[in-house]
């Protein structure tokens, strides 16, 4: 729904806004250009801008796996 985008969009604080609807009702989304890397508990290990490659990006994802320890209970 609308209103799960936002309350995600806020929880890791990117921008994202619907443009206003073309004759056809076809629109264009603006967002934020990140990608998070989330561990298999759910929280953000990493963030990714336009400005990594994706050697870097993929170094980083394979660092994260190899050292990943869940946090204690």
């Amino acid at each position: 729904t609308p209103e799960q985008v936002r309350a995600a969009a806020g929880a890791f604080r990117v921008y994202v806004s619907a443009g206003a609807p073309d004759a056809d009702g076809d629109y264009v989304v603006d967002h934020s250009v990140l990608t998070f890397l989330l561990g298999p508990d759910g929280l953000v290990r990493d963030c990714y801008g336009q400005s990594r490659t994706a050697e870097e990006l993929a170094k980083s994802v394979r660092r994260h796996m190899e050292t990943y320890e869940p946090l204690p209970p």
